[in-house]
């Protein structure tokens, strides 16, 4: 006998469930960030599969399991439990099909959850058709959390699930490039760090060899091969120095809604405007699901003006996180844009929700083509950061430097240690003694 198919109405669904979940779990990480608490960079990974193993069913495990997952200091406990429990309130309603507000809102004062409607607890006294109807929403919570805590980890996925859930926002869906008149006023400080990060690449050397009467090496294998026509007698040993070279810069920028929640977008404008007038010699590419080049609007006198031509071609940001696929779109489709005179610079947060494979195969190629290949990430600017994430961990050892981006300061160190050490010696964050300053009072003051 053939079973009868379930009734459409007896079917959990898990999909909407999903959204709900990831709308809540990304929406509270978002809110407690802009509270003040120093949220790890893969926390919402953590937690998603903490709620796969304790459920919904019990608030206290579940409140002890995301305070596992967010919090790292004593004194952001409070704030995480004032936020749970508006966080629990909403997403308790949503599985319920209880919350009629629209979904979830974070735009209360200090980042909190917008509080429930009064009809948020007309459940609790429910009969028992009621606990058997919410009985069916847990089964589909479940399910919801197992297919949040994929999404959430790097791997293959479809265009959908990356619209859906692959950025820290609630939708992770594109919109057009706008940002407020005040930030993009020209920063004074910025444009002096620009200038001296250029003339730091101007310093660095290609990776071919010139033969000069003075250099930095003596050339054994030129002297070896002009001694024959002397009997094998050594009369000079010519030197050799690295060729100066014509750099020009590639920009891949990161515009997913997890960077977009992180960076101050009126300084990524900003850098981007001043390193294209500076160079004139670079491409921009922005990316998140998809690749846009946007060199073009760069090229504008002032950042107003490139933010104006963004918008006048509709130029989208916001999407999800897919650096592969960028890297080896750039590589499939503007090979020109890199060659061995050309200095990538990656600005991502490394949260990378594509193929993993997809962004070591990228990087390989990239790392082959380039002259070298600078990492800005903004998370690196927190004294506590570790490239953990799986997609900055893959990218790390293709990487010739790893450095925060937050500020004129990060830009002044970054040009700071190019010149001292160029691209082939001990660069990156771990040497940047503004963070070392700060892990040695940290560990002072325990």
């Amino acid at each position: 006998m053939v079973p009868a198919e379930p009734a459409d109405d007896d079917v959990p669904d898990v999909a909407g469930v999903r959204d709900d979940v990831v709308d809540a779990l990304l929406t509270f990480v978002r809110s407690l960030r802009r509270a003040g608490v120093d949220v790890p960079s893969n926390a919402a990974l953590v937690a998603a599969r903490a709620l796969v193993e304790v459920g919904f069913d019990d608030e206290e495990r579940a409140r002890a399991a995301l305070r596992a997952a967010f919090v790292t200091r004593a004194e952001d406990v409070a704030a995480f439990d004032r936020l749970f429990a508006e966080f629990w309130r909403r997403l308790d309603a949503h599985l319920d099909g209880d919350d009629n507000s629209g979904g979830f809102v974070d735009n209360g004062p200090e980042g909190a959850l917008a509080p429930l409607g009064d009809d948020a607890g007309a459940g609790e006294e429910a009969d028992e058709s009621d606990e058997a109807e919410t009985g069916d929403g847990a089964e589909s919570a479940g399910a919801a959390a197992s297919v949040l805590a994929k999404s959430l980890q790097p791997g293959p996925g479809s265009d959908e699930e990356d619209a859906t859930t692959a950025t820290y926002s609630p939708a992770g869906r594109p919109e057009t490039v706008t940002v407020d008149a005040a930030p993009l006023d020209e920063d004074e400080s910025l444009d002096a760090a620009v200038e001296l990060l250029v003339g730091a690449l101007a310093t660095l050397r290609d990776r071919r060899w010139r033969y000069a009467p003075s250099g930095r090496r003596a050339d054994a294998r030129r002297a070896l091969r002009r001694s024959v026509s002397t009997g094998g007698a050594v009369v000079s040993v010519p030197e050799r120095a690295r060729r100066a070279s014509d750099l020009r810069a590639l920009a891949l920028v990161d515009v997913s809604r997890s960077v977009l929640d992180t960076v101050d977008r009126g300084f990524l404008l900003r850098f981007l405007r001043t390193m294209s007038a500076h160079l004139r010699r670079g491409r921009v590419f922005f990316f998140d699901s998809e690749v846009r080049d946007v060199t073009d609007a760069f090229d504008a006198p002032t950042t107003t003006a490139a933010v104006q031509a963004l918008e006048r071609v509709e130029t989208e940001w916001g999407g999800g996180t897919r650096i592969g696929h960028a890297v080896g779109t750039v590589r499939r489709d503007y090979p020109a844009a890199v060659d061995r005179r050309t200095v990538a610079f990656i600005v991502s947060d490394g949260l990378e929700m594509g193929d993993v494979s997809d962004l070591e195969d990228g990087m390989t190629w990239l790392a082959r083509q380039a002259h070298s290949v600078l990492w800005l990430n903004p998370l690196v600017t927190s004294s506590t950061y570790e490239p953990t994430a799986a997609g900055m961990a893959a990218a790390l050892p293709f990487v010739d430097g790893l450095f925060p981006f937050a500020d004129a300061g990060d830009i002044t160190e970054l040009a700071r240690q190019l010149e001292q050490h160029g691209t082939s010696g001990r660069i990156g964050f771990e040497h940047d003694p503004r963070r070392m300053r700060l892990t040695m009072n940290a560990h002072d003051q325990t």
